[in-house]
């Protein structure tokens, strides 16, 4: 199941940034962009992660969220702020990491 929830997280990541780049307009709403990372995240992680557990810890659950939703908010500010050059090409890469988190 882990695999299908990364693989289903990363393809999704991976959809906002490129309608992040892509579109102008999008690029001045990184604060939205991270809240829809934050409830798609959070969709996926109830279904595969937390639902099936009888016995969850839904504090944990929602501190891990509010980390997600700070460290996203970082990284489509990041982005929005350089748009070109060697530091937005470092900024893709480690939007890996942040969909492993």
């Amino acid at each position: 199941m882990l695999v299908y929830y990364f693989g289903i997280k990363l393809a999704f990541f991976f959809g906002l940034v490129h309608s992040f780049v892509k579109f102008e307009s999008l690029q001045r709403h990184w604060l939205f962009m991270s809240v829809l990372y934050t409830v798609g995240v959070a969709f996926l992680s109830w279904v595969f992660l937390i639902a099936p557990d009888q016995t969850a810890d839904y504090r944990l659950w929602q501190i891990w969220l509010g980390k997600t939703l700070g460290l996203s908010a970082v990284y489509f500010w990041l982005l929005s702020r350089f748009d070109e050059g060697i530091l937005f090409w470092l900024l893709l890469c480690a939007g890996v990491g942040l969909v492993l988190f």
